[in-house]
């Protein structure tokens, strides 16, 4: 599993920013599917109100499939 914060979606006015918001994607990389990991992960997201959106794909040349979770988070 990793994540990275791929870019970010500001909110801006008046030349300044007042909301810094960060596109963020967890990745998932496994041999096989149904592990139950994303079943945790989805849990914990939820429990925290995040709201995500989820693709998969299998991953040919590394023989994986790549689970990917991308949500917004407000930077403080």
């Amino acid at each position: 599993m990793c994540y990275l914060l791929s870019e970010s979606r500001n909110f801006a006015a008046d030349g300044q920013v007042y909301h810094k918001i960060n596109e963020v994607r967890l990745e998932i990389y496994t041999d096989r599917e149904g592990l139950g990991l994303e079943a945790r992960v989805e849990g914990m997201l939820d429990a925290h109100g995040i709201f995500y959106n989820k693709s998969e794909v299998w991953i040919e040349s590394e023989r994986l499939y790549e689970v990917l979770y991308s949500f917004e988070w407000e930077a403080l």
